[in-house]
């Protein structure tokens, strides 16, 4: 155990260091850096947090803990900004969602930081939750113990599921724009969320089902620190490996997402309704729109003849926007054709074809999986083999079995 203060700190400098690697980084989105900067910082800040605790020095420095304290309600607040930012960059957040940022954060500390001012055993008392307090600290006990839990649980759950429904509208979005996911899917930000809720699953077993088990609280706190440590780590990794894609490719890519979604929601192209990048929901979602059933109907025939004859499928990085100009007409009538007239996004309707051109070249046997994949306009193996799947129940191999039998 005497390992583990010193593991904790380790991941706490890690955190630190990336922080001032994101900060001091020039390219990319940069609000976007400076909002995981500070995610990190208040993971470091919790790790400093536990190495008091394992080492035994939380009495020497209750100090540091009480001005630590408030840290509780900024996990949520950074992811949350982190997430918009990296889905929807230069978006202002509004005023109202300003006060639910930043309220309740502001409040801990005008609660909490008056501790600083008592003598360190009262902080102490206060924090670890003591009985046998005076009334007033009492009361002060419980505000920063039950009562602050609660209120802590659900504000995190909440920018949680914002920070969730960000990703998934901004997949919405790529799916109807995009042929292609590589880069734009921010595959980046799905690890960041997902490394956050495992940290979260286990901080909310630890504060409700310690008290239950055999092995008590202490080994719930272990594995809380280190899952700390393991997602701080485990960024850094990923910053390191792929720099262009943590600090400069993000912001073009994200960008390019924008300016899509922007455009599908200009009114002057003639749709009185914005599609905001939103999968396909059914006909009332274009109830407004001036593209009549018969026009959608021409435009279908047209833009198959021109998949049929152009085959600008083939081209790995197909957009939305590059389609539409080529046929001279709206994105917003392009998305709403191809949704209605196909029931499919842009991405499977573009990955259709892209499948249906490697069926004659898989019965070639000389031809590998991954030649037949890239010169269908595929950007990998397995975004083929994930397309195939969706639109013939198989795998390419087993298709190409089948066609040799």
């Amino acid at each position: 155990m005497d390992l583990l203060p010193i593991l904790f700190l380790l991941g706490a400098a890690q955190g630190g260091f990336l922080s001032f690697a994101l900060l001091n980084s020039r390219g990319g989105n940069r609000r976007a850096n400076r909002y995981l900067a500070c995610y990190m910082l208040v993971f470091s800040a919790a790790l400093i947090d536990y190495v008091l605790d394992t080492s035994g020095l939380t009495v020497d420095y209750v100090w540091l803990r009480t001005l630590l304290w408030p840290k509780e309600f900024l996990y949520g607040v950074f992811i949350y900004l982190y997430c918009r930012e990296m889905t929807e960059p230069g978006v202002p957040v509004s005023t109202a969602m300003r006060w639910v940022l930043w309220f309740p954060p502001f409040i801990h500390c005008c609660v909490s930081w008056p501790l600083l001012w008592l003598p360190g055993e009262i902080q102490y008392a206060v924090l670890l939750n003591q009985e046998g307090l005076p009334p007033f600290l009492n009361a002060w006990r419980l505000v920063l113990g039950d009562i602050e839990l609660m209120i802590t649980i659900a504000h995190l759950t909440v920018f949680l599921l914002l920070s969730l429904q960000q990703v998934r509208r901004h997949r919405r979005r790529v799916l109807q724009s995009f042929s292609y996911l590589e880069r734009v899917s921010l595959d980046w930000l799905r690890n960041v969320l997902l490394g956050t809720l495992v940290v979260y699953g286990i901080w909310i077993a630890e504060e409700f089902f310690s008290a239950d088990l055999l092995f008590g609280r202490e080994p719930l706190d272990t594995a809380l620190a280190l899952s700390m440590v393991v997602l701080i780590y485990g960024l850094g990794w990923m910053g390191l490996r792929q720099p262009q894609v943590l600090f400069r490719g993000m912001e073009e890519d994200v960008d390019s997402v924008s300016k899509h979604k922007q455009a599908l929601a200009n009114p002057s192209d003639g749709m009185g309704e914005s599609m905001g990048g939103e999968a396909y929901a059914g006909q009332a979602k274009y109830a407004r729109s001036a593209l009549s059933p018969e026009l959608a109907e021409a435009l279908m025939e047209e833009l198959r003849a021109t998949m049929d004859r152009d085959e600008p499928y083939l081209r790995p990085d197909l957009s939305l926007a590059e389609l539409a100009a080529s046929l001279s007409v709206s994105t917003n009538y392009l998305s709403q054709t191809i949704n209605q007239q196909s029931g499919q996004n842009f991405f499977d309707f573009v990955n259709s074809y892209r499948v249906a051109h490697t069926l004659p070249a898989l019965a070639d046997q000389k031809l590998t999986v991954l030649d037949v994949a890239m010169e269908a306009g595929f950007n990998s193996k397995s975004a083929f083999y994930a397309a195939f799947r969706k639109h013939q129940g198989m795998t390419p191999g087993a298709y190409r079995k089948q066609m040799g039998t």
